[in-house]
């Protein structure tokens, strides 16, 4: 029952983007270590202006 249990929680934190913050802390930690890493609420910002700014330079 755990391990579905695992399961389910990592397909939803993957499905909603959770994880992704984690893997980007992760990697700020070990490439960036002189400076902290965005919030979360920062993250998710920026993330959201890049996916905008990427819609826009692809259309027309």
């Amino acid at each position: 029952m755990r391990r579905v249990l695992r399961a389910v929680r990592w397909y939803v934190r993957e499905l909603t983007g959770e994880a992704a913050y984690d893997r980007y802390v992760a990697a700020h930690a070990a490439h960036h270590g002189d400076h902290p890493p965005l919030t979360r609420a920062q993250w998710w910002r920026a993330r959201d202006d890049a996916r905008e700014r990427m819609a826009h330079e692809s259309c027309c």
